[in-house]
């Protein structure tokens, strides 16, 4: 298990290391190709539009074929898909080359999870948020690279082909020590109504992954066109939020004992929209780098907490409630950063950027009635159990 489990880990760095490696170049691409924000923020809602047309798809194959193997066929997909968007001449092409990528990125989140759900189950204990951790890591090293390759000068092409042939060796390098199949698989990730139980939890992850994304798609760009930071340090905006995210989720199951799960889910919405709006309302670069690492810190520990929650859902299969609250979640993920990207044209990035502190009040207070909830229905269940069977008489 041991293999499988450091093999896993591999594939969610890699996944965050090619969003990270995106985020980071998105200033250059869009001055390379003349953009505006509202064109950038259609070719993002290309890229969204893949990823939500794969996200059931792959977990239609992961039954058929296998988790293991369509994530790491979605891998290789989504890095070649990054070298297209590199070499992109024209908004059309970069609209195609992005909804490839985000096909990629939704597959590669979708089988991994199950492969993270199966793996988790078989090691008897949380394991979930450590492969979460590895993604954020990922998303940290691919912006710093990002960043780096700003400083140089270097063009998107040439790094973008360079991260692709780097995910197709982490492919290779992992492709046999990947179980077969994992948990959570077609019936599980099917475009079905998910049960009441679990659509607070999925409003929840909904808010939160919508920040997630607005910092990984638009921390750049802030910094670079509203704040006049150079690339370079542009980039550090999604470094500084990758960092802290990796921290508190390193972090993130030790508070959880500490101080419980509806604490901790609301308490890091709330650092995430403080965080934020403190920053806006400086509006100096040293504010918006502190303030993106303060929406790491927060969100960070979000995330793992309610897809534990939405996994132990009475009456509910683990694979089914952790199915229902990601779809949800990573549609916020993908689709608000289009949106951000569309009111920036009409009110300006700073004042749109105000969704998102919105969005993380709004994650906060969720979170906290949706666990609460969760908490009252399982010692309800318990309680049933109980009376159901009576008392455990030791008869020895």
């Amino acid at each position: 298990m041991r293999g499988t489990r450091v093999a896993l880990t591999f594939v969610f760095l890699a996944d965050g290391a090619m969003v990270g490696s995106w985020a980071s170049r998105i200033p250059a691409v869009k001055d390379g190709l003349d953009l505006t924000t509202s064109q950038l923020g259609l070719a993002l809602f290309a890229m969204s539009l893949g990823a939500l047309v794969s996200m059931p798809l792959a977990g239609w194959l992961d039954e058929r074929v296998g988790s293991g193997r369509i994530a790491l066929v979605a891998l290789v997909g989504g890095g070649s898909s990054l070298w297209l968007a590199g070499v992109a001449g024209s908004l059309a092409a970069l609209s195609g080359a992005l909804a490839l990528f985000g096909a990629g990125f939704g597959a590669v989140n979708v089988s991994g999870n199950a492969q993270g759900i199966a793996l988790e189950r078989a090691y008897g204990r949380s394991i979930l948020s450590s492969f979460h951790a590895a993604f954020s890591a990922g998303g940290l090293i691919g912006a710093a690279a990002g960043g780096l390759a700003a400083a140089r000068g270097g063009e998107p092409s040439a790094h973008f082909a360079a991260v692709a042939v780097t995910l197709a060796l982490v492919a290779l390098a992992t492709a046999g020590h990947l179980s077969p199949r994992g948990d959570a698989g077609g019936e599980a990730f099917a475009l079905v109504r998910p049960p009441r139980a679990l659509l607070v939890l999925g409003v929840a992850a909904f808010f939160t992954l919508l920040a997630e994304g607005a910092a990984a798609d638009w921390s750049a760009v802030y910094l670079h066109g509203s704040l006049g930071a150079a690339a370079a340090v542009a980039a550090l905006g999604y470094t500084a939020f990758s960092l802290a995210m990796v921290a508190s989720r390193l972090a993130g199951d030790r508070l959880n004992e500490a101080i419980g799960p509806a604490t901790l889910a609301r308490g890091g919405g709330l650092v995430s929209a403080v965080g934020l709006a403190a920053a806006l309302a400086i509006g100096t670069t040293p504010a918006a780098l502190v303030g993106f690492a303060a929406m790491g810190a927060g969100l960070g520990v979000v995330v793992p907490v309610l897809f534990r929650t939405a996994g132990t859902t009475p009456g509910v299969a683990p694979g089914i409630g952790l199915a229902a609250v990601s779809t949800i979640g990573f549609l916020g993920f993908l689709a608000g950063p289009p949106a951000i990207g569309i009111a920036a044209d009409m009110i300006g990035l700073r004042a749109s950027l105000g969704v998102v502190v919105a969005a993380s009040v709004l994650a906060s207070g969720l979170s906290w009635r949706a666990i609460a909830a969760h908490t009252t229905a399982r010692t309800r269940a318990e309680l049933g159990t109980i009376a159901a069977h009576g008392p455990c008489v030791d008869a020895g």
